[in-house]
């Protein structure tokens, strides 16, 4: 096998990997948005769903078993950290390249590209602010719940890293699933191209909005 026939194989693997965990991740995400907007039904819905997280309805006290929601915690970060390695080697990491990327975009104005640059930039700062989300819920999954989950949000001042993280996760989880249905869903995809981008944009404002309701219902919580 040629050096250049090897090197295409790598590249697709990569681009496969990239596709399905950012798809896997972004499933996840979106899930766990609407049980977290449990907390809009009241305290005893948003209590309801964190114990069946738990698996509450195999534990004999009906307690649950919080290390469950540690071991998810734990699954995202590897998963996140897979699609952050395969997606690095189309990142321009030097300035050569990022000079290069800046010509390009102020000669050719092409909408996906910006779209592309937006991922990479929202994706940066997932990177900086998804672990400190993963720690939080992961080493004390016990306090998930109506009160413990206002207590940190609001009293110990973590919206400051759920906000942006917020608003950072759902562009990137909106375009990558949209450049992900033009990368492989072939012509029928590219030819609604522009219906699958306002899908896009009508699934980031209705997450944000889902996310930015859910974080002020806590509020009346936090005493």
């Amino acid at each position: 096998m040629s050096l250049a026939k090897k090197n295409n194989n790598v590249s697709g693997w990569l681009d496969m990997s990239q596709s399905v965990s950012g798809v896997i991740l972004a499933l996840f995400l979106w899930t766990h948005l609407v049980l977290v907007s449990s907390i809009l039904l009241g305290a005893d819905a948003m209590t309801f769903v964190a114990r069946t997280m738990e698996l509450s309805f195999l534990s004999a006290d009906g307690h649950g078993y919080p290390w469950v929601v540690s071991g998810i915690a734990i699954i995202v970060a590897l998963l996140a950290l897979i699609h952050v390695l395969v997606a690095v080697h189309k990142m321009p990491l030097n300035l050569q390249q990022q000079r290069a990327l800046r010509q390009q975009m102020s000669v050719i104005h092409h909408d996906d590209t910006k779209l592309w640059a937006w991922q990479a930039i929202t994706g940066v700062g997932i990177f900086l602010l998804l672990p400190v989300h993963l720690w939080l819920i992961g080493s004390a999954p016990e306090t998930i719940g109506p009160v413990g989950s206002a207590d940190r949000i609001w009293n110990q001042g973590v919206w400051m890293v759920y906000l942006p993280l917020l608003l950072c996760v759902e562009l990137h989880a909106a375009i990558g699933i949209y450049r992900v249905a033009i990368k492989w869903g072939a012509r029928r995809a590219i030819d609604a191209r522009a219906r699958i981008k306002k899908i896009k944009t009508i699934v980031s404002v209705v997450f944000v909005l889902i996310g930015l309701a859910s974080l002020l219902a806590f509020l009346p919580y936090a005493s």
